[in-house]
């Protein structure tokens, strides 16, 4: 992942872009965000990488345990579609 197409922002903002952008579609509920994000330590840095375009609407988060840190970002429908496929895949 390239770390400089990010910005680091605080847990208040990372909160507001998850249910702004999230908003609950695909799993991003409230109950998620309680499990995972709410109780982070204060260690843990929130790391997003808002939008490119309309297209890229397709919200995912991944958690480094090793760095500390959730990235936020987006995909297209194609991106994420390229992302899962597999060698051999047609």
């Amino acid at each position: 992942m390239d770390e400089t197409a990010f910005k680091q922002v605080g847990k208040g903002l990372f909160k507001e872009i998850y249910f702004r952008l999230g908003g609950g579609a695909s799993g991003w509920t409230a109950d998620y965000w309680q499990e995972f994000f709410e109780e982070a330590e204060l260690d843990w840095r929130f790391m997003v990488e808002e939008p490119k375009s309309a297209e890229h609407n397709r919200m995912f988060i991944v958690t480094d345990q090793q760095a500390r840190v959730h990235r936020l970002f987006f995909l297209t429908d194609q991106s994420e579609e390229d992302f899962f496929r597999q060698p051999g895949d047609e």
